[in-house]
């Protein structure tokens, strides 16, 4: 039975394919020929020796199991001899070559694998083992420097011949072979070029963190390359770029915190909300305050109360102890009444304070008078009592009633009771007349008769028509 083969292509118009003209040939051989016809980058040569070392070592091999070897056939002769033999032309070894070139460049690009041992049979097909880890500088830097590791991509771009883009590639973003690219994998891939080329400029490449790496000037250079420049899309701008991919890959830092709020609202919010307690921490504590507060501005609500939730409580308090009086206000103002009321009562007692007497007023009222009764009497109880004066007064007169009233009797007379004379004559003469009286004849008698003990004769005196005549004959006017 004669077994039918396609047709090949004659040696001109495989000429003709590579000079750029149009020909009958399939698809994928049109883009084989195509990148194999152009001059090679230096990062696509950038694993050459380690390339050929592992070509060598595997050649011996083949040697010494008796397997034929290479030489023993050549690369540009057909297995059968019935086909029409290939001319032996140098194209084929730089096809090979090249192959060879971007598959390690791939490698090395998304981290997803390793150049390892690599295996020929002799058939000439190659296969990547899953050996240590590959330089990100290529032949300059160490295995796994700059923080990027073997692992860090999810999933090898490189994986899948179809969809695989060389490393020295000029494609545009969104052409075929990097829409398949996660961000993960564009940032490391950026990260691993910008520190190849900072390798070979001055050696800088195993003393340099990751968040160096990605802040170097070089980085606005490399993105003109695709399939990196997908990520001017994402991030807005390449002076954002740094950022997107510091919060992509999760470093406990942005790398150009003063650029921080270049990045795309919504991407900003996404990329923070994903990250998790410790690297969220990380983050908001590297940025300038003015960047903090307009970085959380920009947040949606559910945004918003998704940073405040993840952060531990100490996190928490840092991030809103950093915060100028607007912000502030603005953050807990914005955030929802079930996030602040887990908030405030869980944050340390120092933070706490600094966040209480660092709210304008009317904030204070509307945070306050927001909480239910348990967690009012947990904030307020919590605060020492310089803070707790310094709390209520100035407080409006509706959110000052509003806030005595809703805490439980016993809670109530603790915080009475802390209040300097000064701010509880001011809190008992700003109240109307009807709900001071309401909230001292609460209190038992002895309870209230004590707590106005503390006050000067004079300011009791002005105080008659609101004390209840039950506590009143326990005063001494």
């Amino acid at each position: 039975m004669r077994t039918r083969h396609s047709p090949g292509i004659t040696r001109r118009a495989a000429e003709r394919l590579l000079d750029g003209a149009a020909g009958p040939a399939p698809a994928s051989l049109i883009q084989v020929l195509s990148a194999a016809a152009a001059p090679a980058r230096e990062d696509e040569l950038a694993g050459e020796h380690a390339a050929m070392a592992a070509f060598e070592a595997s050649h011996e091999a083949l040697s010494l199991t008796g397997t034929p070897s290479l030489t023993s056939t050549p690369l540009s002769h057909a297995a059968n001899p019935r086909k029409r033999k290939m001319p032996n032309l140098p194209l084929v070894n730089l096809i090979s070559m090249k192959a060879l070139a971007w598959s390690l460049a791939g490698l090395a690009t998304v981290g997803a694998a390793t150049a390892g041992t690599v295996a020929f049979s002799s058939s000439g097909s190659t296969s990547a083992g899953n050996g240590a880890g590959y330089s990100a500088a290529g032949s300059g830097g160490p295995a796994g420097s700059a923080g990027i590791s073997a692992g860090t991509a999810q999933g090898g771009a490189s994986a899948s011949a179809g969809a695989s883009v060389p490393a020295g590639s000029t494609a545009q973003a969104g052409s075929p072979g990097t829409s398949s690219l996660t961000p993960v994998q564009l940032c490391t891939d950026l990260a691993t070029r910008v520190e190849s080329v900072l390798g070979e400029a001055d050696g800088a490449v195993g003393q340099s963190g990751l968040s160096a790496v990605l802040a170097s000037p070089v980085v606005s250079q490399v993105l003109t390359s695709a399939p990196v420049s997908a990520l001017l899309t994402t991030a807005g701008s390449a002076t954002a770029v740094p950022d997107y991919c510091g919060l992509v890959l999760a470093l406990p830092a942005v790398p150009v915190p003063g650029a921080f709020t270049q990045l795309p609202p919504a991407i900003a919010g996404r990329a923070l909300s994903a990250l998790p307690a410790a690297d969220l921490a990380g983050v908001l504590s590297s940025l300038p305050a003015g960047q903090l507060s307009q970085a959380l501005a920009e947040l949606s609500p559910a945004q918003l109360s998704s940073v405040f939730t993840t952060l531990s409580s100490s996190a928490a308090g840092t991030v809103l102890s950093r915060l100028p009086a607007s912000s502030l206000a603005s953050v807990l103002t914005t955030l929802p009444a079930s996030t602040v009321t887990s908030l405030l009562p869980a944050l340390p007692a120092g933070d706490l304070t600094e966040v209480l007497t660092t709210l304008p007023n009317t904030a204070t009222g509307t945070v306050l008078s927001e909480l239910p009764a348990a967690s009012l009497t947990q904030v307020l109880t919590a605060l020492p009592p310089s803070a707790l004066g310094n709390v209520f007064t100035g407080l409006p007169a509706g959110n000052l009633s509003e806030i005595l009233t809703a805490l439980p009797s016993p809670a109530l007379a603790t915080v009475l009771a802390a209040l300097p004379a000064a701010t509880l004559d001011g809190v008992l003469t700003t109240l109307p007349s009807s709900a001071a009286s309401s909230l001292l004849s609460s209190l038992p008698a002895s309870t209230a008769a004590q707590i106005l003990g503390k006050l000067p004769a004079s300011e009791l005196a002005g105080l008659q028509g609101v004390i209840p005549p039950s506590i009143l004959s326990l005063l001494s006017l």
